[in-house]
């Protein structure tokens, strides 16, 4: 979900992480995951190089690096737009976003807390939601969603809403140019999430492409190697197609982590 959007007078880069899960499909990350991850942090660090501003949705390392691979001093005077670290908060969450702020003063970061509100950077306007649960549950946190205005364009960004869930964020990215959504987990149905939640997320979604220009879909939906079923439903729903992130930037989708399983060379039965 790091992602850059540039604007006539400020680039932003939205969660600058990237990150692999320990265990997925009942295996650790493959040796080309392993590789696809250093490919994606040297990318980071390019971007996040010459970034006037940076956002901080959330505190899970997907979404924020404290210097495991992304070096903090990158982040140096620079402003940081971040969730606040002490309400909407879990506990995990809490005690990593004081660890990270820390370092970030350390390097004479500009940090501010973003919940709710707007700020102004030249023409750019960037808007925060409230915060808005991690999913389907507060057990795991608070995340931020974000519109960047810049004249009549328009991007928003979800950070990890799974779904959407709500009409609430349905309401605040409609009307983008490109809304960037983190899907739902399909992945985790019969676990941590029903059908119901999955069919909430559809019907967010379908409203959700009636209302945007491009709506990109991604992170994690793309876990599944059977998302493109639920993008057919919502291209027949409403007559516009969803997109991966790779797709929007002319990329072809490579599902390393949905694919694991193929890459150790087992069947599904195994």
């Amino acid at each position: 979900m790091a992602t850059v959007v540039v604007t006539g007078d400020a680039k932003i880069f939205i969660d600058p992480s990237a990150a692999l899960a320990p265990m997925r499909y009942g295996l650790p990350p493959h040796q080309l995951e392993l590789e696809a991850l250093d490919r994606s942090v040297s990318r980071i660090e390019s971007e996040l190089a010459d970034t006037d501003i940076v956002v901080v949705t959330h505190y899970h390392y997907d979404h924020h690096d404290p210097g495991f691979k992304i070096p903090v001093e990158l982040y140096s005077s620079k402003l940081v737009l971040v969730k606040d670290p002490t309400k909407n908060i879990n506990i995990s969450q809490k005690i990593r976003a004081s660890r990270f702020l820390r370092k970030l003063r350390d390097v004479y970061a500009e940090i501010r807390v973003a919940d709710g509100q707007v700020v102004h950077y030249g023409g750019t306007k960037i808007i925060f939601s409230n915060p808005v649960p991690h999913g389907n549950s507060v057990k795991l946190g608070y995340v931020l969603m974000l519109r960047v205005e810049d004249g009549g364009d328009v991007v928003s960004y979800s950070s990890d809403v799974e779904g959407p869930l709500t009409e609430y964020a349905v309401e605040f990215m409609c009307g983008s140019r490109v809304a960037v959504v983190d899907g739902p987990p399909t992945y985790l149905v019969g676990r941590a999430y029903s059908q119901d939640d999955i069919e909430r997320a559809r019907r967010n979604l379908i409203a959700l492409s009636g209302c945007v220009k491009v709506l990109v879909v991604d992170h994690h939906l793309v876990r599944d190697i059977n998302y493109l079923s639920l993008f057919k439903e919502v291209a027949r729903a409403s007559g516009n197609t969803p997109i991966t992130a790779a797709e929007l930037s002319g990329s072809s989708p490579n599902l390393l982590e949905a694919r694991r399983r193929e890459l150790y060379g087992l069947s599904e039965e195994e």
